[in-house]
């Protein structure tokens, strides 16, 4: 009998290893297509645009960026052409004294290129409305001990504005450095459960002990709170979850991150593009940290 359970250990086992087995896909080379990643906020400062094109899936080199391209941006009274930065091409800026105001929509618009090299050119445009602009009260950090490891709490005191749904997303900075500066790490929040309350010491992102967040004595940590579009939180959440991967047992179909960027000419010639164009309110308050004793 003890003989006959080792065999059908021996099998199982043998059937598990023969389970797996290389497979080289190859996958068709496809026409670029358009990516746009730019922001306006309510900063005076330098606001860039950034066209490249999509890579096959299996390229080893980064994606080519778009130069000579002619991009606009209106706020429904007046407009501005962006200029290329001579020395990072496919990035188009502001002037440095340029801000976005609350409650105007702004139309980029994105011409004089031909993506798919047909001899044709494109024409692109994406719209975004800017939200009420937070204001932060105040903030504080608490060092936490979790899982063996050190993390920071950066808490908040301020007003959900009453009457109307707000979007947020959350950064932060250490000695005026970006320390959540991929999306992956952004913070993004709706206020469906806290709607219109005063936020009186609710945590709203962590800072963890790798070298990049870590905290020490004295440093200035500043939160920087965004109001945004419900459309533009969930781009962020869609570019996460797909950054991440989904739970397989309880996540989601998969499904493409959506874009607010859509072709308008020529017509009938329709192209995919991707990325997002945002215009968002933003509002900081910083903190000096002290190590407890």
């Amino acid at each position: 009998m003890r003989l006959y359970k080792y065999i059908y250990i021996a099998l199982a086992s043998l059937a598990f290893v023969s389970c797996t087995e290389d497979i080289n896909i190859k996958l068709d080379s496809i026409a670029p297509e358009l990516v746009v990643d730019g922001v306006i906020n309510t900063d005076t400062t330098t606001h860039t645009i950034y066209l490249k094109e999509t890579a096959d899936y299996f390229s080893n080199k980064a994606a080519e960026v778009i130069s000579g391209a002619t991009v606009t941006l209106s706020d429904g009274t007046s407009s501005i052409t962006l200029t290329e930065n001579s020395d990072k091409k496919g990035a188009y800026e502001t002037p440095s004294n340029y801000f976005g105001v609350v409650g105007k929509t702004y139309t980029l618009t994105i011409s004089n290129v031909d993506i798919n090299a047909d001899g044709v050119k494109e024409e692109f445009q994406a719209t975004s409305t800017i939200p009420t602009k937070y204001q932060v009260d105040k903030i504080s950090v608490n060092k936490e001990r979790s899982f063996g490891s050190d993390r920071w709490l950066v808490n908040v005191w301020m007003q959900d504005p009453p009457d109307e749904r707000n979007y947020y997303l959350i950064k932060a900075y250490r000695n005026d450095s970006l320390v959540t500066d991929s999306i992956q790490l952004w913070g993004i929040a709706s206020d469906e459960i806290f709607k219109g309350y005063y936020l009186d010491n609710v945590r709203m992102i962590s800072l963890e002990d790798i070298p990049s967040q870590k905290l020490k004595n004295n440093d200035k940590v500043t939160l920087e709170v965004s109001g945004i579009s419900e459309d533009y939180m969930y781009f962020i959440n869609d570019v996460i979850l797909e950054y991440w991967g989904r739970n397989p047992l309880f996540g989601g179909q998969p499904a493409n991150v959506r874009t607010n960027i859509q072709q308008t000419v020529p017509e009938g010639e329709e192209q995919t593009a991707h990325g997002y164009f945002s215009a968002y309110s933003t509002a900081r308050a910083s903190t000096v940290y002290t190590e407890e004793e």
